[in-house]
Formats: C-alpha cells, sequence, structure tokens
C-alpha cells in the first residue's frame, strides 16, 4: 500500500483509545496514526469537536459504535477535511425513546451495579460472537477496559448517545470513498444497520465479518485491518484512475 493519509482511529462508547491497538500498530509504520481518547466527554458534538481538535487538516476518519456517531457529526463539522471515512459495528440511527430510556436506568442503577455487573462474564455477551465469548484473553482485555475507565466515562457515554442526532438524512450528502464493517453476530448494532448505511451511501463498501459480533475491530482484529487496508488501496487506486 502507499504511503496514506493520516488515520484517526474513534474508539466506542465505555472504551478508550487502546481497543484500536491491533490496527493503530499495523498502519503506524506507514502513516501517522492518532487514536482519541474521548472518555471525558459527555456529548456527540464535544467529541467530534476534539477529533477535529487532534486531528491534521486532512485525515482518514475511522469509528467504530459510538465512534460512527462521532464520525458522521465530523463529517457534518468539517467534511472537507476527511477523505475516506470507514464505520464499524455502528449506525446512523438516533436512539429510540426505549432505548435511551434503558440507557439512563443503567446509568441510574449508579456505580456499585456498574462495577458489580462488569465482573460477570455474562455482562460481555452481548458485545461479541459466540466464539469471542469462548476467548477468555479477549474477556479480560474487556473487563479491564471497562475498570480503567470507569463509571464516570460510562455515565458520559451514555449521555451521549442517547441523545445523538439522527443521520439518515445526512448519509446521501457523504461522497467520499466510504467502507462500512459490521459483525455477522453483532447484537447491539445488527448488519442491517450497516447495509442501510450502504444503501444510502453511493459508492460505499459493505463488508460483514463471520462469527464476530459488536467489536468486530478486536474479535477480528487481523480481518478488520485487511479489510481496511484493502480499502484504502482501493479507494487510492479509483483516485489516481
Amino acid at each position: 500500500m502507499s504511503a496514506q493519509l493520516p488515520i484517526v482511529f474513534i474508539p466506542g462508547a465505555s472504551s478508550d483509545a487502546t481497543v484500536w491497538d491491533a490496527q493503530k500498530d499495523y498502519f503506524a509504520h506507514r502513516t501517522d496514526v492518532i487514536a482519541v481518547d474521548l472518555t471525558q466527554f459527555d456529548s456527540i458534538d464535544a467529541m467530534s469537536n476534539e477529533v477535529l481538535r487532534l486531528a491534521p487538516p486532512e485525515f482518514i476518519v475511522c469509528g467504530t459504535s459510538m465512534g460512527g456517531y462521532v464520525a458522521l457529526d465530523v463529517l457534518k463539522k468539517a467534511k472537507g477535511r476527511v477523505k475516506k471515512a470507514i464505520f464499524c459495528n455502528t449506525s446512523a440511527r438516533a436512539d429510540t425513546p426505549a432505548r435511551a430510556r434503558q440507557r439512563m436506568m443503567d446509568v441510574n442503577a449508579g456505580e456499585a451495579a456498574y462495577l458489580a455487573g462488569r465482573e460477570e462474564p455474562d455482562h460481555y455477551k452481548v458485545f461479541v460472537g459466540e466464539k469471542s465469548f469462548r476467548n477468555a484473553d479477549l474477556l479480560a482485555r474487556l473487563k479491564a477496559i471497562s475498570l480503567r475507565v470507569g463509571y464516570g466515562c460510562f455515565k458520559r457515554h451514555q449521555t451521549a448517545c442517547s441523545t445523538r442526532p439522527d443521520s439518515l438524512a445526512f448519509l446521501p450528502q457523504i461522497d467520499m470513498p466510504v467502507l462500512l464493517i459490521g459483525g455477522a453476530e453483532d447484537a447491539v448494532t445488527p448488519p442491517e444497520l450497516q447495509a442501510e448505511m450502504h444503501d444510502k451511501i453511493k459508492g460505499s463498501l459493505l463488508t460483514i465479518i463471520p462469527a464476530v459480533g459488536h467489536i468486530a475491530h478486536m474479535e477480528a482484529a487481523g480481518l478488520v485491518t485487511a479489510e481496511i487496508e484493502k480499502f484504502l488501496a482501493t479507494a487510492a487506486e479509483r483516485k489516481t484512475a
């Protein structure tokens, strides 16, 4: 792959920049890579402002889950600075009222409930595919991240996700190379939500990875990295054709 623009990786909710370590380490050998820390922010608007503050004048954006919501807001504010976009396990839809209420119920349960829940292996079952749920090392890493960012980050990110805007009407305005990645077993943002984005973003590419859930970039890090690399190379070829 030829030299690329810098890549900005955006993590999902209740996590930090380390969730992108595999991709960051891989692409750092050929371009500048930034993995942003959004643990202190409680709105998508503030998060996208932080991304734009840290990002170079032109860049490639890659966000997963909540990071995808942030990436969409980045495009709304500064589409001219973003030359390619990658959305993983995300959606352009706002929360339903029921989902927003559930998020606030989880927040209102308090810190003790948050910590107790993260000690239970079944807590992580909804986020990963069946095979990944048997990966003790992966579950231990997810637990460590949850405990490291803590309840405060969880509260802030649930607030941000529950109040995010709907972006479906914006999707047809995206006029750059776009890759959408989903997990076939994603129970949080099912593949049909990435397919919906694919249908509305002209010329976008869609890849659904078998046997992974909501955190495809960690469950199948090598496959996701390879899909990103292939996309960047293909996008570069289209530009020079």
